[in-house]
């Protein structure tokens, strides 16, 4: 073991610290970040038009929403059309900001460039219309490369001094705007000519072409070997000290984006959902309470006869009910300590396996919703099954097996520092005694 975390800290972690501060996967953690509360919005929206009840129902609440959504079907959907449907010109905007501001590049004409770029590739014109097929989840790969290409062109250009610079005086806006016509003109030059032979010579289009190329590793990704490997490494990188969601979740964006919009693809048309690992599947069976699924251990914490465990249990109930649990993860600490983080990393690759198999199975309902990270675990599970009670027990039952994997390391760890506690306090006894004499 140790062996083991001398290796963590002087090979791993240094390598891993420079792929979590890398601007690319920080830029692209930006995007989809900027980009959520419109999925959120537009997720909700797509429950209201599906109802997760039969037509026929004769539940008083479940025949009151059946009969709101069919009167305002299309009126429902018009907002999810508007959000979630293009999420990745969202995408592709935040991406393109927040690589130009790491830059210290106009952040604004950054957007700007990001979304133009993703629209000459992904989204060109037809009968004087913008086709949608690929403005979801389906295009994320498409927006993704299309950002990175413009600002590093801005940028290219901008360190060579290659731009038309207006004479001082000149409104910053109006001198930005200009700074942008160069840049601008050979994107256009550059990714629409492209466009054209990959269309040409394929037969598909840009996004289309990118989803083929990336097929094999979205489907690897939504596999339990998949998932688990996800878990392990998000978790090992915590247990050695550096953001593990951060960093994984950053590179599992364009994932959960195309798995979650081919969901609800599917559930408007009326078919089987065919993802398994979607946003909701990580936040609510994975991460239980925050990264460890930790929320157990709080609640052993509560319990313990350990002063230092119970008084950390009582300040980090109320955060792990949503989903956040730094004070656990510091303050035990979990972070280098081999008795708590050996359940830290097998608790959450547990759960995600027995989660994995329900869905699998169609024993619990698949995600079609995004409610925030920090929902209530139990609720946010059924919100993301379109509210199937089957999400919350599937929940509760991660919570009970997380807490039991836990149990033992917990022991071993409060029978350390009560001895330690007891140690402490017969010290402190001792010196008031010498002092008083």
């Amino acid at each position: 073991m140790q062996g083991f975390l001398k290796w963590l800290e002087e090979k791993f972690m240094p390598v891993v610290a420079k792929v979590g501060n890398q601007r690319h996967i920080s830029a692209m953690k930006d995007g989809f970040i900027g980009a959520m509360p419109f999925m959120i919005i537009g997720s909700i929206m797509l429950i209201l038009a599906f109802p997760p009840f039969p037509a026929d129902t004769t539940n008083f609440i479940g025949k009151a929403w059946v009969n709101f959504s069919s009167n305002y079907f299309d009126i429902l959907l018009v907002p999810n059309s508007m959000t979630m449907a293009i999420m990745s010109i969202f995408i592709s905007a935040g991406i393109g900001y927040s690589l130009a501001k790491s830059y210290n590049l106009n952040p604004l004409s950054g957007a700007l460039m990001a979304l133009s770029g993703y629209l000459l590739i992904g989204a060109q014109a037809v009968d004087g219309g913008l086709p949608t097929a690929y403005m979801d989840g389906k295009g994320v790969f498409t927006a993704v490369i299309a950002s990175f290409f413009a600002v590093e062109l801005m940028r290219f250009l901008m360190v060579r001094n290659i731009r038309i610079k207006m004479p001082d005086g000149v409104p910053p806006a109006i001198s930005a705007s200009f700074d942008a016509l160069i840049p601008v003109f050979l994107m256009v030059a550059i990714l629409y000519p492209i466009s054209i032979a990959v269309q040409h010579y394929t037969g598909y289009t840009v996004p289309a072409a990118i989803m083929e190329i990336f097929k094999p590793l979205v489907g690897a990704v939504d596999t339990l070997p998949g998932i688990l490997f996800a878990v392990f490494l998000a978790h090992l990188l915590w247990f050695a000290g550096i953001h593990g969601a951060s960093i994984v979740g950053g590179i599992l964006g364009p994932f959960y984006a195309i798995n979650i919009s081919a969901n609800q693809a599917a559930l408007a048309a009326g078919e089987a959902l065919p993802s398994i690992f979607t946003n909701p599947f990580w936040a609510f069976f994975i991460t239980i309470g925050g990264s460890g699924a930790t929320l157990g251990l709080v609640v052993l914490y509560l319990t313990s006869k350990s002063a230092n465990l119970n008084a950390i249990g009582k300040v980090a109930a109320f955060p792990a009910i949503f989903n956040i649990n730094e004070p656990v993860i510091f303050a035990s600490p979990i972070v280098m300590n081999p008795i708590l983080g050996i359940p830290f990393i097998l608790a959450p690759m547990v759960t995600a396996s027995i989660a994995y198999f329900a869905l699998y199975t169609g024993m619990a309902g698949r995600g079609v919703a995004l409610p925030p990270w920090t929902t209530p675990a139990p609720i946010g599970a059924m919100w993301g099954a379109n509210w199937q009670i089957s999400g919350l027990i599937l929940c509760i039952v991660c919570i009970v097996v997380s807490t039991a994997i836990y149990y033992p390391f917990f022991k071993v760890y409060e029978k350390q520092l009560v001895k330690e506690e007891k140690a402490n306090a017969a010290e402190i006894a001792a010196d008031n005694t010498t002092l008083g004499a």
